[in-house]
């Protein structure tokens, strides 16, 4: 009886905590990569960005060296900072790769950047390459994010 008691305490103490899978890379739909993306990008999540920016061998954090690879995904976060994303419709594009425009606000500063996705093995999508320079010309990358 003291048994059941004490596993009745334990039971009833315990909560269920949801934990971010990390494992899982790339994203079920070209759309749902760039959400990823963005994502990540708001909440300045170096390994959330690194799960889903790669190419069709998948995630880039596989397959370059480590230090580049932190280096990369550092400086995207910088510039990939946002206050809204606007996505547009996406369009098709080379190898089955779909691209997507998407305008930028952050403060003041405004930017419309086209994004590329594509899909890596087990059918996920990742997000491949995007117009870094546009972002950079119009004030996004700088420290002070405006």
């Amino acid at each position: 009886m003291k048994r059941i008691a004490l596993l009745l305490v334990l039971a009833a103490a315990c909560k269920t905590v949801v934990v971010r899978d990390t494992s899982m890379t790339g994203a079920a739909t070209p759309r749902a990569s760039i959400d990823r993306l963005l994502a990540a990008a708001k909440a300045q999540d170096i390994q959330a960005l690194g799960a889903i920016y790669g190419n069709e061998k998948g995630p880039r954090r596989d397959q370059d060296p480590r230090p580049l690879i932190e280096r990369q995904l550092l400086i995207q976060l910088q510039c990939l900072r946002h206050d809204k994303a606007v996505i547009a419709e996406p369009t098709r594009g080379e190898g089955g790769r779909q691209l997507f425009v998407i305008d930028f606000t952050q403060g003041s500063q405004k930017a419309s950047v086209s994004f590329t996705t594509v899909k890596g093995p087990s059918d996920r999508w990742y997000v491949e390459s995007y117009e870094i320079v546009v972002l950079q010309n119009k004030g996004f990358c700088s420290k002070s994010g405006g």
